[in-house]
């Protein structure tokens, strides 16, 4: 028998998102070379646990964010988590992930390909400036991560435009791999994606150090050949530029990437002077955001699930609360995606496959409930089990929006904000 233990988990951060999770399995128990009779059934060992993070910020206070790492950090145990996905690049996403990476670390951190005029104008709608240390992140971000947490991960992968078809969907239970001997190798590459060389990012880099890595469209990460991620990076998201911002951009490139401290402070005046004049404060950059779909491969049964939060579970991994029944127990996570009309959920479906579509249990709903990013009819389109609106209603913003939740009451919606967080964990078999 082979199972598939998974963990869901939204930490209650308020007004933004930290997501994790954690995949590990049991293979089948290898038969033994001399058969002993023990009156037990061989048992194999688990593989994992592999452990995955998606965002992490907030803007209702630091100490939210402070407290979820410190969390997070007793169950990793010292080790470093797998995978860290970076949605976008809004504050309330991202600004705890400095420390995240100095307190715990990630072996991979994953976000989405934008070209370099595109992030500065995210980073000018943020209201950064030129001489703020966090603008550059938005200029070149490998080159901030190595600044600031160079010790804190491994590489970064860049998940490029999914303007293809997705990878295909497996209708086959996969059979499951021998773990390698080296698995658990903490000096072991991950290797995940491609090494890329000068011309595949449109040259965005300087220096091009070793440790970036691109995803090209249509590619899925494996997990032990039972669990993938398939991330999205919705080609539609580029913003117009009636104003020829991205040609003064390629202009300035040379001294916003290879100048030094002056000559590039001098490029970002420069550029922000031309962004307040053309584009304004207020442009709609929330259309970016890399979402994630996290799901088993191949066909399980044997199902089942908790969705409590109590503390006796927390603390002893069990507690009455399990129910066996069909259940999915996938997830999608959508970060601020833009799901403004349905034609903007037939494109996710269609490059995930409708079938991974349909397994999702657990969807968490875009830009936080927010009506700029939804359709009327969005919720029944998905089907989820559970809603999660990762948001704090007492401020100015008022997510979720009434209507939205409206939407998403006949399919199990949580709030998850500063008081209460969520966890959903599943057990599979076959």
């Amino acid at each position: 028998m082979t199972q598939i233990r998974a963990v869901h988990r939204f930490f209650p951060v308020g007004q933004g998102l930290f997501a994790t999770g954690s995949v590990e399995f049991w293979p089948p128990a290898r038969r033994p070379r001399r058969i002993i009779n023990t009156g037990r059934p061989p048992r194999s060992a688990p593989v994992g646990p592999y452990r995955w993070v998606y965002d992490c910020g907030t803007s209702s206070g630091t100490r939210l964010v402070t407290n979820a790492i410190d969390d997070l950090k007793r169950d990793c145990q010292g080790e470093k988590i797998d995978l860290l996905t970076l949605s976008h690049f809004h504050n309330d996403h991202i600004n705890g992930v400095v420390d995240l990476l100095n307190e715990i670390g990630a072996k991979t951190v994953m976000l989405p390909w934008a070209p370099l005029w595109h992030r500065l104008l995210i980073g000018f709608e943020q209201g950064l400036r030129a001489e703020d240390p966090e603008m550059l992140f938005y200029v070149d971000p490998v080159q901030y991560l190595i600044q600031e947490a160079d010790d804190g991960f491994e590489q970064v992968l860049f998940v490029m435009p999914s303007d293809d078809d997705g990878p295909p969907f497996s209708t086959e239970a996969t059979v499951t791999p021998e773990p390698p001997e080296d698995l658990d190798d903490p000096d072991k590459p991950s290797g995940l994606g491609e090494p890329v060389s000068y011309g595949d990012l449109e040259g965005a880099y300087g220096h091009l150090d070793h440790r970036i890595r691109m995803l090209r469209s249509g590619k899925a990460i494996d997990i032990h050949g039972v669990w993938e991620f398939l991330p999205y990076n919705d080609p539609a998201t580029e913003p117009d530029d009636p104003f020829g911002f991205a040609v003064k951009v390629e202009s300035l490139r040379a001294s916003l990437l290879n100048g030094n401290d002056d000559e590039r402070q001098s490029a970002l005046d420069d550029l922000r002077t031309l962004y307040e004049t053309t584009f304004g404060r207020g442009a709609a950059m929330n259309n970016v955001s890399l979402m994630l779909y996290g799901g088993a491969v191949g066909l399980w049964t044997g199902q089942s699930i908790c969705d409590c939060e109590c503390l006796y579970h927390r603390l002893t991994g069990v507690c009455g609360c399990w129910k066996k029944h069909e259940t999915r127990g996938a997830i999608l996570l959508t970060g601020d995606g833009n799901f403004e009309s349905a034609a903007k959920w037939s494109s996710l479906e269609g490059y995930l496959d409708t079938r991974r579509a349909r397994r999702v249990s657990v969807f968490q709903v875009a830009h936080h409930g927010a009506r700029a990013n939804w359709h009327d009819g969005l919720a029944a389109l998905v089907a989820p089990k559970t809603s999660v609106f990762s948001s704090d209603p007492r401020r100015s913003y008022s997510h979720p929006h009434a209507e939205v939740l409206r939407d998403f009451w006949m399919f199990g919606p949580i709030q998850v904000d500063q008081q209460s967080g969520f966890s959903f964990r599943i057990h599979l078999e076959r």
